[in-house]
């Protein structure tokens, strides 16, 4: 019966289903599992800056509000498949890569794991204009493209912050200037 229920839930999704190729299908559920990705990976360096020998809590919270965003975005991949009749394939979670010497350490891995993920929005961009699918375009380009850049400026602001102090006192600076509310970053103690 279950099976059934399964079978015709599907084919009123093929119904519903107009001009979403399988190709743009399969590049989201890349999509959403190199979100899930990123989540994970914010998640694990958020709580390393939390452990009592770091006492990061500006940089946690930081890394926690990243990690609620990439969630974030995975989701709304995700409804919007639903809305287009697509199939949701979620993938294993990879392991975070451990990347904590320090907190500029964590930040360029941040960046580099942003570039990964906005380059792959683009080929995503670019695979729906190739398959004509201009709802698909305008998603990407209304929800994601211009946040990305974003992100990425304000990870390179930071990076070079960094490195243009001594690593031990820049991090203890550091630290207090993300919880003064520099880009945006919230002064909320998320229960710290």
């Amino acid at each position: 019966m279950a099976y059934c229920f399964f079978i015709r839930a599907r084919h009123m999704c093929m119904i519903m289903r107009q001009n979403f190729a399988k190709s743009c299908e399969a590049k989201l559920n890349d999509q959403i599992n190199m979100e899930l990705k990123a989540c994970h990976q914010y998640l694990a360096m958020a709580y390393h800056f939390d452990r009592a020998d770091v006492s990061s809590p500006g940089i946690f919270n930081f890394f926690v509000k990243a990690s609620m965003e990439e969630r974030e975005h995975a989701e709304l991949i995700m409804k919007y498949m639903n809305k287009r009749g697509g199939l949701i394939r979620l993938s294993s979670v990879p392991e975070p890569v451990p990347c904590y010497k320090d907190v500029l350490h964590a930040l360029k891995h941040a960046l580099q794991l942003e570039l990964e993920v906005n380059q792959h929005l683009l080929d995503v961009h670019a695979l729906a204009g190739k398959e004509n699918d201009p709802n698909l375009c305008d998603f990407i380009e209304a929800n994601f493209l211009q946040e990305q850049v974003d992100g990425q400026k304000i990870l390179a602001d930071y990076i070079r912050q960094l490195e243009r102090a001594h690593i031990d006192l820049g991090e203890y600076l550091f630290d207090k200037y993300m919880g003064s509310g520099m880009h945006g970053a919230s002064n909320e103690k998320n229960g710290h």
